[in-house]
């Protein structure tokens, strides 16, 4: 059965998508069944919430052509390289 939170997260998504202009169904729309449906509400509940402010940030960034600056890049190495222990 279907919880008030988990309708409450399928809106949020489904809302999401309509801001970015996403129109195709989502996946449980047509789940065969009541199981695959649950299973696919479960890994979604997992999911993190989607900050769609930073999504339209690297949205601007990538029309722009700004999201590869040798800053960003020298900053995701440093990082990838600290994460690794390097």
């Amino acid at each position: 059965m279907m919880t008030s939170d988990d309708r409450k997260l399928m809106k949020q998504h489904l809302e999401g998508d309509l801001a970015f202009g996403r129109t195709d169904h989502p996946p449980f729309a047509e789940a065969p069944d009541m199981a695959d449906t649950l299973r696919f509400l479960e890994k979604v509940s997992r999911m993190p919430d989607i900050r769609f402010d930073k999504v339209r940030q690297m949205r601007d960034l990538i029309a722009r052509g700004n999201l590869e600056t040798p800053e960003r890049i020298e900053g995701t190495v440093r990082r990838l390289m600290d994460d690794l222990g390097l």
